[in-house]
């Protein structure tokens, strides 16, 4: 990807943060049970917080987007697998983020298909892997961009020790576009 392609993924992830860092503040506030004004606008910020911060880790892999019905979860997967051969490019997730990537969508799922009476704070188990994906998805986009963009004037740049430039993209919509230079 070229440079400024790469500057729209660090957007989109520093909006996850900021998205989901308040989820956690504003579940960790809680007042999602008030009959009134105050309860309604706890439950919605939190689930438009929590759909917000999951949407803009979509918006950064969107390059990499495949299609159909299941694209969402396809996508997790995708970044998900370790390529080799021709199409040789690292896993972007570990198991563990995978997981947790998708715990945040199936929170993002509830979130657009409920209605406020059907919100349940202690149902909202999502948040605890919001607390894990914070502290580590800006670093794994990093080794990512590392490995399969490195900048040509970086001796040290995939760890692959063939010097700068080791991992080269083509110029296509799909995640197998990553291979080895001969």
């Amino acid at each position: 990807m070229s440079d400024a392609r790469w500057t729209d993924v660090d957007k989109d992830l520093d909006y996850a943060l900021m998205h989901h860092g308040m989820a956690i503040r504003l579940f960790e506030a809680a007042g999602f049970d008030a009959p009134d004004l105050d309860g309604y606008r706890n439950s919605r910020a939190f689930m438009h917080a929590m759909g917000a911060g999951y949407t803009s880790i979509e918006n950064a892999l969107l390059g990499f987007s495949p299609s159909g019905e299941a694209w969402h979860k396809d996508l997790i997967d995708r970044l998900s697998r370790l390529l080799t051969g021709e199409n040789a490019r690292p896993a972007f997730f570990d198991a563990e983020m995978r997981r947790d990537l998708l715990e945040c969508l199936t929170m993002r799922h509830r979130v657009r298909h409920s209605e406020y009476d059907e919100f349940v704070a202690s149902k909202a188990e999502p948040i605890e892997a919001v607390r894990r994906v914070l502290p580590r998805i800006k670093d794994v986009a990093a080794r990512f961009k590392k490995q399969i963009d490195p900048d040509p004037k970086d001796e040290n740049d995939g760890g692959d020790g063939s010097g700068g430039g080791a991992l080269k993209t083509r110029p296509v919509h799909s995640v197998n576009c990553y291979t080895i230079k001969s």
